[in-house]
């Protein structure tokens, strides 16, 4: 199986991915918040994306996350 590269990217661009509000993304995130640390310079780091797709699953539009 093909392991997927995440990017550095914005809340709207994981939010669009995920096709939700960024008040659904932000419920939704809450129970890692802590583990996910702190989203500095207006972006996550590709590790943290990849902990937001452990999480949440694979999004429908994955390309707006993936190098």
């Amino acid at each position: 199986m093909h392991e997927n590269r995440y990017k550095s990217v914005s809340k709207s661009q994981v939010s669009q991915a995920y096709n939700v509000s960024l008040r659904t993304l932000k419920l939704w995130l809450g129970p890692i918040g802590k583990s996910l640390g702190n989203y500095q310079g207006q972006a996550y780091t590709p590790k943290q994306v990849k902990m937001i797709v452990d999480f949440l699953g694979e999004p429908e539009k994955i390309e707006l996350i993936c190098v």
